[in-house]
């Protein structure tokens, strides 16, 4: 992982205030994502990250890193050019 991937994993921890009351599915597809980090730098809870993935052509992808922090808005599904992202509410 690069300087530049792990300031941007740093600046998205900054940004986490609390837990979600409505639970969310964070589903990233490794396979579509090329780790260019858009998701990560859009989300306003700091619910994704950057790590390094030996699987994907560039080395890193993004994850999951705290998924009780997801608020559901759905702002990194929309702006993932790959379509490597899908949110759902989970079921009670």
């Amino acid at each position: 992982m690069t300087n530049e991937d792990k300031a941007v994993n740093e600046k998205a921890l900054t940004r986490r205030k609390k837990p979600s009351k409505v639970p969310h599915k964070v589903h990233v597809y490794t396979d579509l994502c090329k780790g260019c980090g858009i998701c990560v730098s859009v989300c306003p809870t700091g619910t994704l990250q950057l790590e390094d993935y030996a699987f994907s052509v560039f080395g890193v992808t993004s994850s999951v890193d705290a998924e009780e922090y997801c608020i559901g808005c759905k702002t990194c599904e929309m702006r993932c050019p790959d379509f490597a992202i899908r949110i759902d509410e989970e079921e009670s």
